[in-house]
């Protein structure tokens, strides 16, 4: 359904709902009245030809000099299409309904916005710091925001902040509370099976987990405030460190939403670059993923062989960009450098290598027993709970949905390619547990070959870099740029002003959506399982801060 369409039905339904429609931005939108967006939202989602059942993100932009606008971007994987919704807010009192009750996974969307542009979500069950300490004074991602001297009631102007004062410290703070036959475990922030310096939060009865509540925020860098900072061409380096394992797939993402502001057209060979680097990144990220996990319940191996193979990766990648895990490849219109025919066939020559690697891996790991049991049937993901939290990538897909944005919503030269989409089937237990997740990273790696033998062979001849300005301005605007990550949609909502810094910057990731899921699934779930289910959804804390 095209946007006019969403549009017209919109606004049958709800006939004094509609503000405006912002038809000639690059991703059109809707604004509606800020009470009716519980409403609008309910109606988009249960509608069964609009069936909204996705959340990617939400959200808040400063529009001075009185303004905030919370934007709420919805996808239907049924009918393929997508909507922008938007509300206006007073700055002074930025109230909106939460839509927490709609999709789960706006529970900490809508927490991130309050923690650091205030938008104050009502009917929010537990709306609190995510990213900055409890006793933080502002929002900092505010444009009036005013810095403290420190995050304990010292602002730098007196005039500027009200501090903090003890007695508001607790509304903040986690509601753990548990009886007094049930203990409280800080599994973190320097635990080896966090995957980085995260915490989880439990509360065991014995060796049963009756609850997880993540705690993030400890390799918060604010990236977004960056990018707000700088030019739209020295923000790349940044997305590197947003997903260290898949720098490559970010660096796309943020080009392509610079790409669609300023209207450039990447060479065709530039593209077959771009997806010869992204798919070699793709196979080390998910060599690290399943080998770290295997790992992490006992089996070191595996992890070893793994390691082997990835630093071959490094070595190609080093030869395509002259670094070996922040890359910072990719340009706006194109890639820093081309890949020569040497390098080419060195990638070809590894591919004859890898590919019985992984029939090897198979009979280390794959199908050990003891294995097999720790992981089949645990922390099972449902279909319709995995839709619910926004989940992405091998994740949703383990859980049998057939949707993967290189097909589903295509980019680059992935439509000329052939490959398949595989999804989970419970081979081993049930669709969506432990084990389904995991061999889904090792079937797409065998997909990745598939598709860098294609590229090889396809590549054309050509420049690798569109002419660009060397200071980009793009006119006033917005886009979405979103590539498929290692770990799902890794998506860039870039919003120009006209001038050679971006107004706001809005990172989405799918280790910020997978979090929350773990504290669905953990209840019943033994201690030791918690670190089966980190490891299946290859959450890294960064892409979960950023």
């Amino acid at each position: 359904m095209t946007f006019a369409e969403i549009t017209q039905r919109l606004g049958t339904a709800f006939p004094d709902g509609i503000e405006v429609v912002e038809d000639t931005l690059m991703d059109p939108a809707v604004r509606i009245r800020a009470d009716l967006a519980h409403a609008v939202c309910l109606w988009l989602r249960d509608d069964p030809d609009l069936h909204m059942d996705t959340l990617r993100v939400i959200t808040a932009t400063d529009r001075p000099p009185e303004s905030i606008d919370v934007v709420w971007h919805l996808l239907s994987m049924r009918h393929r299409h997508t909507l922008v919704l938007k509300a206006r807010l007073p700055r002074e009192t930025p109230d909106v309904s939460t839509v927490s009750d709609l999709w789960a996974s706006a529970n900490w969307f809508e927490r991130e916005q309050w923690d650091l542009m205030g938008v104050n979500f009502t009917g929010h069950p537990d709306l609190r710091r995510l990213m900055m300490p409890i006793d933080w004074v502002g929002h900092p991602l505010r444009k009036d925001y005013v810095r403290p001297d420190s995050y304990h009631g010292i602002p730098t102007s007196r005039d500027a902040v009200t501090p903090v004062t003890r007695a508001e410290i607790p509304r903040h703070l986690p509601k753990a509370e548990p009886t007094d036959d049930l203990m409280l475990i800080n599994m973190g922030p320097v635990h080896p099976a966090t995957h980085g310096v995260l915490n989880f939060l439990l509360e065991t009865d014995g060796e049963i987990v009756r609850h997880a509540k993540p705690d993030v925020g400890y390799l918060h860098r604010s990236i977004e405030k960056i990018a707000e900072m700088n030019t739209y061409a020295g923000t790349m380096p940044y997305t590197d460190r947003v997903d260290y394992l898949g720098g490559m797939m970010t660096n796309q993402g943020w080009a392509m939403a610079c790409e669609r502001l300023l209207g450039i057209e990447v060479p065709r060979r530039a593209e077959f670059c771009r997806v010869i680097a992204c798919e070699l990144n793709r196979i080390a990220s998910h060599l690290v993923g399943t080998g770290s996990m295997s790992m992490d319940l006992g089996a070191y191996t595996p992890f070893i062989h793994w390691l082997r193979e990835r630093e071959t990766i490094n070595d190609i990648m080093e030869r395509i960009c002259g670094a070996r895990l922040t890359y910072t490849y990719m340009r706006i219109g194109g890639v820093c450098r081309d890949i020569d025919r040497e390098t080419l066939d060195k990638i070809s020559a590894w591919l004859d290598h890898f590919e019985p690697i992984c029939a090897e891996f198979d009979r280390l790991i794959t199908g050990n027993e003891i294995f097999v049991h720790r992981l089949a049937n645990v922390a099972v993901l449902t279909k319709e709970v995995a839709l619910s939290y926004s989940i992405v990538g091998p994740n949703l897909r383990a859980s049998g949905v057939k949707w993967d944005l290189r097909r589903d919503e295509p980019y680059s030269v992935y439509p000329e390619l052939d490959f398949d989409i595989p999804v989970g089937l419970g081979w081993r237990g049930t669709v969506g547990d432990c084990y389904d997740r995991l061999l889904l990273r090792l079937f797409e790696i065998r997909e990745c070959i598939k598709i860098l033998r294609q590229a090889i062979a396809m590549i054309p001849d050509g420049e690798v870099r569109a002419k660009v300005p060397r200071i980009l301005k793009p006119a006033a605007n917005e886009a979405y740029g979103r590539v498929e990550a290692p770990r799902g949609e890794a998506g860039f909502y870039v919003t120009s002003d006209g001038t050679d810094k971006p107004w706001r910057v809005r990172i989405r990731t799918g280790c910020f959506t997978a979090m929350p899921v773990i504290e669905h699934m953990s209840p019943g779930l033994m201690i030791a399982d918690i670190v089966a289910v980190i490891g299946s959804l290859d959450v890294i804390a960064p892409e979960v801060d950023r």
